[in-house]
């Protein structure tokens, strides 16, 4: 389970679990995260999950929130992010499965249990599970280049306005919207994303003045 660990004098004080979709830090005890001091805003930050993956977003904080020394209104985590709510320092741990992608294998035989057959007898199936992905922009700054992706996150647009992530998941690569109050568009039509899309081979993508196709290979 992924966790935010308070730290003081870089040692951990407290560990919380993240086992809610939405969890508010501030300084309010109705808090998710309580943090107790007037350097904190009653309702300072949120941390909103999708497909596993936290975001943070400052709540409009008197001092506002800054991660790894920077200071962003929402932005994705990963592993080891340090965020900072008024004096308080915190550090993200995402949970990671060992060998998540290595059993990510179009070629895995998956063996299915039929009431018909007896024990000596089974049933073999093949799950067909893209590997990688190349994106290719037809409009934007990157018109006319191409981009294989090659980590667990890629992001679309800039941070302060339209922003999405493709999110390569075992079970293939999904869009989160992540950034302003405007939804991308797949193949031409508007989606809520805030919980993740799948996409599929030669979806047409539109994140703010990005336009791009995805492709992928087994």
């Amino acid at each position: 389970m992924n966790k935010i660990m308070i730290l003081e004098d870089g040692s951990v004080q407290q560990e919380i679990e993240l086992d809610q979709q939405k969890l508010v830090i501030g300084r309010e005890d109705s808090c998710a995260i309580h943090l107790s001091d007037p350097s904190v805003s009653r309702r300072h930050a949120l941390l909103t999950c999708a497909l596993d993956e936290y975001f943070i977003e400052d709540l409009g904080s008197t001092n506002g929130t800054l991660l790894n020394d920077k200071l962003v209104t929402k932005h994705i985590l990963k592993h080891g992010d340090l965020l900072q709510i008024g004096d308080y320092v915190l550090r993200y741990e995402q949970a990671v499965e060992e060998d998540e992608f290595e059993d990510d294998d179009p070629e895995k035989t998956q063996v299915i249990n039929h009431p018909r057959l007896n024990q000596n007898q089974q049933v073999e199936a093949k799950a067909v599970v893209p590997k990688t992905a190349t994106i290719r922009y037809f409009r934007g700054p990157k018109k006319g280049q191409s981009e294989q992706i090659q980590r667990s996150l890629y992001t679309l647009g800039k941070p302060g306005g339209d922003v999405a992530v493709i999110a390569r998941r075992p079970q293939g690569f999904y869009l989160l919207k992540i950034g302003s109050k405007s939804f991308p568009m797949i193949n031409n039509k508007k989606v809520d994303v805030g919980g993740g899309v799948k996409l599929n081979e030669g979806d047409v993508v539109e994140v703010g003045e990005n336009m791009l196709e995805i492709s992928f290979t087994s």
